[in-house]
């Protein structure tokens, strides 16, 4: 699923998909570096110093962007797994969205409902989501 959807995708708040082996029963995804690691480091882990209130902003309007643009696009996606751990800095702390595993293409034209399980490890999940 990771490598269909963002072998296909390109946005400023995804994270991009260097290459991939699946050779036998060895799997492999090369992702581009991202410098500072994830948004959950920051938060929940003693590193280094916190992060300004400015900086969780526009960390939060990255993934949010990001969001916007997978459920907007020509074939929506249900990306199922949102979660600081999947939440990706550059070294200027530009967030880009990770981990696209349990993705799941959302509704399209006529066909309004798309059934799914909650999926994902415990975090935020969506209301209308969740009561799917």
């Amino acid at each position: 699923a990771e490598v269909n959807y963002l072998g296909q995708l390109s946005h400023p708040n995804l994270v991009k998909l260097i290459g991939y082996c699946c050779e036998d029963e060895h799997r492999l995804l090369v992702y581009e570096y991202m410098a500072s690691g994830s948004l959950e480091k920051h938060l929940f882990r003693r590193v280094g110093c916190s992060l300004t209130w400015s900086k969780r902003m526009k960390i939060a309007l990255d993934a949010a962007k990001g969001l916007a643009f997978l459920h907007d696009a020509e074939r929506p996606i249900i990306y199922r797994d949102f979660k600081t751990s999947n939440i990706l800095l550059d070294e200027d702390f530009n967030a880009k969205l990770s981990d696209f595993g349990l993705a799941k293409e959302g509704p399209m034209g006529d066909k309004t409902h798309v059934s799914t399980r909650v999926m994902g490890t415990y975090g935020y999940a969506a209301p209308e989501y969740v009561m799917t």
